[in-house]
């Protein structure tokens, strides 16, 4: 009897050790986004000053790719919210047109990173929304490595 359970716990181990590569963010079509709008929130507060647009595809492509790979595990969207009013926070919006227009509607892709390094996916891939994943550690240091990247200096 204490033989069958050891093959048992054995397979049990290999399965959620692959379904934990289910938990990375992926994305797809990293060439998809022509312009990147970056937006640091403040105190609860969204000033133009603290606003950045980029339109170097290289850079773009080059942030989605620091990304990926970051392990994250689903959040309900009023906790994180919750956690996003207590610090400053930046949204990275990913668009498909060169110009930003403010329509009303979604960005085809965007992240949101809080200050003490924790990342929040509410997409699955561009034009897709998925249930809110976050990171399941926080990643100050990437958070600085996208900042100088982007030239980001608030």
């Amino acid at each position: 009897m204490k033989y069958q359970i050891v093959p048992l716990m054995i397979i049990l181990l290999l399965l959620s050790a692959c379904s934990g590569n289910k938990e990375a963010i992926k994305i797809e079509d990293k060439g998809m986004a022509n312009a990147l709008f970056i937006q640091k929130v403040e105190d609860n507060i969204a000033k133009e000053e603290m606003t950045k647009f980029v339109r170097d595809k290289d850079k773009i492509k080059n942030v989605l790719s620091m990304v990926e790979g970051l392990k994250v595990k689903e959040m309900v969207n009023e906790n994180f919210f919750r956690e996003m009013e207590s610090q400053n926070s930046y949204t990275l919006g990913f668009s498909e047109k060169e110009k930003f227009e403010a329509t009303g509607e979604p960005m085809p892709y965007a992240f949101y990173i809080l200050e003490d390094g924790t990342f929040a996916f509410p997409y699955d891939g561009f034009n897709s929304q998925h249930p809110l994943r976050v990171t399941k550690e926080k990643h100050p240091q990437l958070l600085k490595k996208i900042k100088k990247l982007l030239d980001i200096d608030f």
